[in-house]
């Protein structure tokens, strides 16, 4: 997994975005080989908070992007 972009002045475009993440990362409780694609909304995408956006927010740390509509 490559490491986050450091923050720049302007917002790159809203778009779907999507990373390549182990099972065992997601907290679920169990160690696992397998991962799993998580797709989610990056970029100037202004929402409210959503399960979503917090599980994303827990594997890529903080920073990370809200997970609303493209």
């Amino acid at each position: 997994r490559a490491p986050p972009a450091p923050p720049s002045a302007a917002a790159p475009p809203c778009g779907l975005r999507s990373i390549s993440v182990g099972v065992g990362a997601l907290g679920l409780g169990y160690p696992s080989p397998e991962t799993v694609v998580f797709r989610y909304c990056g970029g100037g995408c202004p929402a409210p908070p959503t399960l979503h956006g917090l599980a994303l927010g827990a594997v890529l740390g903080a920073g990370s992007p809200g997970g609303g509509p493209c």
